[in-house]
């Protein structure tokens, strides 16, 4: 279960890749952005930054969604985590546009929240699908009666 909810993610993110322009057009907070500001300088800045702000998404749904996460409850988080990735990918555009970091920052930081906020409905979704599935298969005190005198 472990890997499947790895290689799901790594094909979400090949996928929100691939859906992304080449980089030569337009770029995105996925890709790099050329280093025209030689070693320190500003956009080597910025692509710090943007790497940052992915790390902290990443690092928020594997702390909010451990491995073990089940199967079934796999494709909603890791299409929220697209969908957030997305978002942060937005923010970074504007960044690569207008080389405004503090609004960069304001952006992402807005996102970052707004993406927390809605990973704590999820779980919370997902906890109480997990417990209804739960209750489903506990047996009552008579249910139970019965197993034991047949043995199990």
């Amino acid at each position: 279960m472990n890997s499947s909810l790895a290689i799901f993610a790594l094909v979400a993110i090949a996928l929100a890749v691939a859906q992304q322009p080449e980089e030569s057009t337009v770029l995105g907070a996925g890709g790099k952005k050329p280093n025209t500001g030689g070693p320190g300088g500003p956009v080597n800045l910025e692509q710090r930054t943007v790497d940052s702000q992915n790390q902290l998404l990443a690092t928020a749904f594997a702390r909010t969604f451990p491995e073990d996460t089940a199967a079934e409850f796999q494709p909603m988080v890791v299409a929220l985590y697209v969908r957030c990735q997305a978002e942060l990918d937005n923010c970074a555009d504007f960044l690569w546009e207008t080389h405004l970091l503090r609004e960069y920052r304001n952006c992402a930081m807005t996102q970052r929240r707004l993406c927390t906020q809605e990973m704590q409905e999820l779980q919370a979704q997902l906890q109480a699908m997990a417990d209804v599935n739960n209750e489903q298969f506990e047996l009552s005190p008579e249910e139970q009666e019965v197993l034991s005198q047949l043995g199990y």
